[in-house]
């Protein structure tokens, strides 16, 4: 039986291809086909680990919309890139001992209340903020699900299903990452907290523009503006996604404490 390679186009036969040795047996993104990937990511580091993120940095959109079509021989598999980053960045943020200007003004906030009532009130949602402020590497891979249930909600008429959004929102999460890790590594030789804490609100600023530049490559079909006002509202819904995934944990540790 004869395949075409989805990767480069060459008509072959058996298991894999004799042009680019990509496999006939190219998955659809999926529930099932997902669950495997992740275990095979977590247990194998695949080749083109930096090949990955500079078709990222170049073209986001095009190489993502590849690696859905069946294109993956030459990429690092989306899983383990934002495993394998995240790590890295919590690795150097130990290292480093660093902090970041949103969690000193909630910590100060937070501790610095004298009314215990009003620190009673923020509670357990207080406490997750700030997990999720001094903790970046692992929050960006928590909330990745969130964050590609809010993309398909928005852009569901693009015809993608919620694990391939998964994909999208992996490598997005990675290519934000390395961008971070730049940030961190230079910022970890000034003194200057004025100068970090400036340098970290920017970095908040750079994390929104990749994700739009993404989604503008990604969603090309798309008018300007449509996309604009889709990915302002995929925002919003992350927002409210998380605060009602904050206030139900806060009403379960009322009630069962």
């Amino acid at each position: 039986m004869s395949h075409t390679c989805k990767n480069c186009g060459h008509r072959f036969k058996w298991n894999f291809c004799n042009q680019c040795g990509q496999t006939a047996n190219t998955l659809e993104i999926n529930f099932q086909n997902t669950i495997l990937e992740l275990q095979v990511s977590l247990i194998q580091l695949d080749k083109g680990f930096f090949y990955t993120t500079r078709e990222l940095l170049l073209r986001p959109g095009k190489t993502i919309r590849d690696y859905l079509m069946g294109k993956r021989v030459k990429h690092f598999k989306p899983f383990a890139y934002v495993l394998v980053l995240s790590t890295i960045y919590a690795l150097i943020t130990e290292l480093t001992d660093r902090s970041n200007f949103l969690t000193d003004f909630l910590e100060g906030f937070y501790n610095g209340t004298s009314d215990e009532a009003e620190k009673s009130d923020l509670g357990v949602i207080g406490d997750i903020f700030l997990w999720m402020t001094s903790h970046y590497a692992y929050t960006s891979l928590l909330i990745i699900p969130l964050i590609s249930l809010a993309s398909f909600l928005c852009f569901y008429r693009q015809g993608y299903n919620y694990f391939q959004h998964l994909v999208l929102n992996s490598y997005l999460a990675g290519l934000r990452t390395v961008f971070y890790l730049l940030v961190l590594i230079l910022t970890s030789f000034s003194e200057n907290q004025s100068l970090i804490d400036t340098i970290d609100l920017l970095k908040v600023f750079l994390g929104i523009i990749l994700t739009f530049w993404t989604y503008d490559r990604f969603f090309h079909t798309l008018s300007a503006w449509k996309k604009i006002g889709l990915t302002l509202l995929h925002y919003h819904l992350i927002i409210l996604i998380l605060l009602v995934l904050m206030v139900v944990i806060a009403l379960f540790t009322k009630l069962t404490t």
